[in-house]
């Protein structure tokens, strides 16, 4: 009776041990690096807001985190095609993308931003010069600011780009009149990279209202559940806010209170 107790014992420990491991099973994240302070590069390395909150996931779920990085466009589909198992990346929350991926609770609220020329400030400073045909119109192609540019300047010329830095870029060289991008983009040039862009001004007043969040497939209760738990903690011990303070120097932005 004691052998066949001990042998059930073993199995049951054994048992326990295959789930633990399964369990513990590398956290795919899927994440485009172009939109510092939220997810960008330095060399090799993969650094930002998002980054940190995926470190910190790991430890909160005891999983291995994989960064897997991606172009922005590639990251749905990656996600719905399982060969990530969740977004972070600076995502916004719209309609469409909610038919297609689940979001969590959102953990920063944000809008689109405008930039301007310093010299031409007195010019543009006024939102109503956006919307002209003579206005050019910078904004990230497949972005929440080029839908708004598209859909809310149908008088200017749109042009879009691969990324932020392009679109800054373009507008230091005179190639357009204003860039729009969300917040943390404008806050980022005028904040910690004031110095270096020291030609550009921001409009702070938003364009749009939206939040950001992590996305998992439609049917990933569990994770999605396990991230909104893990957000519902970071508020109440203050890391959210924390980081959000380091990462973002302005304080213009407004952690979301959603649970």
């Amino acid at each position: 009776m004691k052998g066949t107790f001990r042998a059930l014992l073993i199995l049951l420990i054994a048992t326990a041990g295959t789930a633990s491991a399964q369990d513990a099973t590398p956290l795919r994240v899927g994440i485009a690096t172009d939109y510092a302070p939220l997810c960008y590069k330095e060399g090799d390395t993969i650094k930002g807001v998002e980054a940190e909150f995926a470190q910190q996931l790991g430890k909160d779920l005891s999983r291995q985190v994989d960064l897997v990085e991606l172009p922005r466009e590639q990251l749905i589909p990656a996600l719905r095609d399982k060969r990530i198992d969740v977004i972070m990346s600076g995502m916004s929350i719209t309609k469409d993308r909610g038919k297609l991926v689940a979001f969590t609770q959102p953990y920063l609220r944000v809008g689109q931003m405008a930039l301007i020329r310093s010299a031409d400030f007195q010019k543009l400073h006024d939102y109503a010069k956006m919307n002209l045909p003579a206005t050019k119109i910078g904004v990230q192609k497949g972005t929440t600011g080029a839908q708004y540019a598209h859909h809310s300047l149908s008088k200017a010329q749109i042009k879009e780009y691969e990324n932020p830095d392009a679109g800054i870029a373009a507008l230091r060289t005179n190639e357009i009149d204003f860039f729009i991008h969300d917040a943390p983009t404008i806050w980022r040039v005028r904040g910690r990279e004031a110095e270096k862009y020291a030609d550009l001004a921001g409009r702070y007043r938003p364009l749009t209202d939206e939040n950001l969040a992590w996305a998992v497939r439609l049917k990933d209760h569990k994770l999605r559940d396990q991230l909104n738990d893990a957000l519902d903690h970071w508020r109440d011990n203050g890391f959210l806010e924390h980081v959000l303070d380091v990462s973002i120097p302005l304080r213009k932005y407004e952690v979301s209170k959603e649970r």
